[in-house]
């Protein structure tokens, strides 16, 4: 019998490792972001959407150090966890210069959602199932979507499309502009009131 050193079966077995490898890079995508203010770049952002059967797992970290009066380096981090296309569990946790702002977390309980902010329950639901929310913003389009769920505030967000390619993020905070191309989220803009930002993908 001819093993798979044989030269014409070589061929066939190089399909395969690269169908294997492409079908591992479709389960997981990274992207990197410069965070930019004015023109300076002061920080960084990955983004993170893993894919394993019925799963799916966001992850997002970033860091942005700014220098006035006083240096404030602000660090942000959010884990989601989709089963079935409905979000179980999610955390995040704002630092400024080591010490924690703001927390918070969700998960079901029972047939119950339950959002903690800073350890007190904001907000207990059982419907609808939130199948939509902030993180996957950056990896396609919204869409014909008009809101998206943020645990960071306990409450769903405003979406608007301003033209092609291009939605805003409404919230408490300020609004976010998303800008895209080819379905990836590759430029957003914060508007704040102290301040404004830019997120840039990295090439």
């Amino acid at each position: 019998m001819k093993g798979l050193s044989s030269p014409c079966y070589r061929p066939l077995f190089v399909v395969l490792c690269l169908s294997l490898i492409i079908a591992n890079k479709s389960l997981a995508q990274r992207l990197e972001y410069d965070v930019i203010k004015g023109d300076k770049n002061v920080g960084s952002m990955i983004a993170e959407k893993k894919v394993k059967g019925d799963s799916v797992f966001y992850f997002i970290e970033s860091e942005t150090t700014i220098k006035m009066l006083l240096t404030f380096k602000v660090h942000y981090t959010l884990e989601e966890l989709y089963v079935n296309g409905v979000l179980v569990s999610g955390s995040a946790e704002s630092t400024l210069n080591g010490n924690s702002r703001t927390k918070s977390k969700v998960w079901m309980e029972g047939k119950e959602y339950v959002v903690e902010v800073n350890g007190f329950e904001e907000l207990r639901f059982s419907e609808p199932s939130i199948s939509y929310s902030v993180p996957e913003l950056y990896f396609s389009e919204p869409g014909n979507k008009e809101e998206t769920f943020s645990q960071q505030f306990a409450e769903y967000l405003i979406i608007k499309k301003d033209e092609e390619h291009m939605f805003t993020l409404y919230s408490e905070d300020g609004k976010n502009t998303h800008t895209y191309e080819d379905g990836v989220c590759t430029y957003v803009k914060l508007n704040r009131t102290y301040a404004s930002f830019y997120f840039q993908l990295k090439q």
